[in-house]
């Protein structure tokens, strides 16, 4: 969530988790403890005895001591029961500390910190080795892990509210093929949507977690490599078609644009006002970048300024900026991109790609702004499917499939495409030249009229 990972949950969404693990807890008809192991001010405490649990059951454990008084107060106030209550119950302290024993036979009912030690969200602070788990290193990550080593141990279950990209992200298949290992999901990951937690950009979803019945891999989830599923029949036939055809090579795309980190003050002004003093260039970000068009720079970027200990920055090499031959938008819904026309600097807004050895970058730029690579996106990524702050990632990117592994599968359309997105580049493409281009290019993919429709529905249309 935010960089101190400190949300707290939201009453309805507590709920929604109570009530998840009451149901699976009455079935297993089991009277273990309720442990929250990251419980903040007790939200999921306080909902945990609005769907009936007994107070004796009721355990949580809290790092920050203010909020553990917190919790303990509020759970005696809204319970009456008196203030000692819950001084044993819910103690201070560390959940992830190897010395700290969870209540045996308890279920777990968890809103962890959600912190990541990577990407644009990542604290200052490095992660702690043992609090790095994963492929992506992640402080919810170690939590998950942690619990799931729980569940498989004392035979119980949990629920558990985690970033939606746990489910589906690349880097975090390492932390699920572990997960899988130890526990099934008893159902497909609840989505909460990105409205979850106001004012945090990003879905949620709700893992509802059991143990292994046998050694067999029994999870309700289609593979360890993937939590998210096509949500009808009609979309997962779709995804079936187009798994068949090429996929695009896992290096070809990149973010290596220009993070300002702490600086942005001092590394960007806006075009209109012109330099300043010191070495200032144009820099791309992603308001410059519509489908098949790239416009000029709108922003100056400071480049003479050096990172240190208290600027915190990256610009990267402007000849690798350079080298790259297309762009796309970082925020968008589906994948939006343009040749990188009189290149220069960009910004994160933007990533890049390298090409495909055999086919035109022009040509993949009409591939990715078509309505497969939409329909694919918003099928396979819950990212696309947020109403706020839509994301567009390398790892998405790199799954998306092109009609044609080489140009010498269909020269002629293939060169057609391409010269027609290049015509579009420089302004002297038309309306009609571009539907022409893009119809061809979707018989390209030999889909079934069923999924052709299903094609158009999810897109909604062109780029634009």
């Amino acid at each position: 969530m935010h960089h101190l990972g400190r949300n707290e949950t939201p009453r309805e969404l507590a709920l929604v988790a109570a009530r998840t693990l009451a149901r699976r807890a009455s079935l297993a008809a089991t009277e273990g403890a309720w442990l929250d192991p990251a419980c903040g001010s007790g939200n999921l405490l306080l909902a945990a005895c609005e769907v009936g649990l007994a107070l004796g059951r009721l355990r949580g454990i809290e790092l920050d001591p203010a909020r553990a008084r917190e919790a303990r107060r509020r759970l005696a106030s809204a319970t009456g029961a008196s203030p000692g209550t819950f001084a044993r119950r819910v103690r201070t302290g560390d959940a992830l500390d190897p010395a700290r024993a969870w209540p045996r036979g308890s279920w777990v009912l968890a809103n962890p910190p959600w912190v990541s030690y990577s990407g644009r969200q990542a604290p200052a602070a490095p992660p702690p080795a043992e609090r790095s788990a994963g492929g992506w290193p992640a402080l919810h990550s170690t939590f998950l892990e942690r619990i799931a080593r729980h569940v498989a141990s004392q035979g119980t279950g949990a629920c558990v509210l985690v970033p939606a990209s746990v489910t589906e992200l690349a880097r975090y298949a390492p932390l699920r093929e572990r997960l899988h290992s130890l526990v099934r999901l008893e159902e497909a990951p609840l989505e909460l949507g990105d409205a979850a937690f106001p004012g945090v950009h990003g879905s949620a979803v709700l893992l509802s977690l059991g143990p292994r019945r046998s050694s067999a891999p029994d999870s309700a989830a289609p593979d360890p490599a993937t939590w998210s599923q096509p949500p009808t029949p009609a979309a997962s036939a779709l995804v079936a078609e187009l798994a068949r055809l090429p996929a695009l090579p896992p290096s070809t795309f990149a973010d290596p644009g220009v993070h300002t980190g702490n600086s942005a003050r001092e590394l960007l002004r806006s075009a209109t006002d012109g330099p300043g003093p010191g070495v200032w260039e144009g820099v791309r970000r992603g308001r410059d970048l519509a489908p098949f068009r790239l416009a000029s720079p709108t922003t100056l970027l400071r480049t003479d300024l050096v990172p240190g200990r208290e600027r915190r920055f990256r610009l990267g090499q402007l000849e690798r900026a350079r080298a790259f031959p297309l762009l796309l938008r970082q925020t968008a819904d589906r994948p939006i991109a343009a040749l990188h026309t009189q290149p220069t600097w960009f910004r994160n807004s933007l990533l890049a790609c390298r090409g495909v050895p055999g086919l035109d970058p022009a040509f993949l730029v009409a591939v990715l702004n078509g309505p497969v690579a939409a329909a694919w996106h918003r099928l396979s990524f819950r990212d696309a499917r947020q109403k706020s702050f839509p994301q567009v990632k390398v790892a998405h990117l790199a799954t998306q499939r092109s009609p044609l592994a080489s140009r010498d599968d269909a020269p002629q359309l293939h060169d057609r495409v391409a010269a027609e997105v290049e015509r579009q580049a420089v302004g002297r493409g038309t309306a009609d030249g571009l539907r022409a281009l893009q119809d061809e290019l979707f018989d390209a993919y030999g889909l079934s009229p069923a999924s052709r429709a299903l094609v158009l529905e999810l897109a909604g249309g062109p780029a634009a």
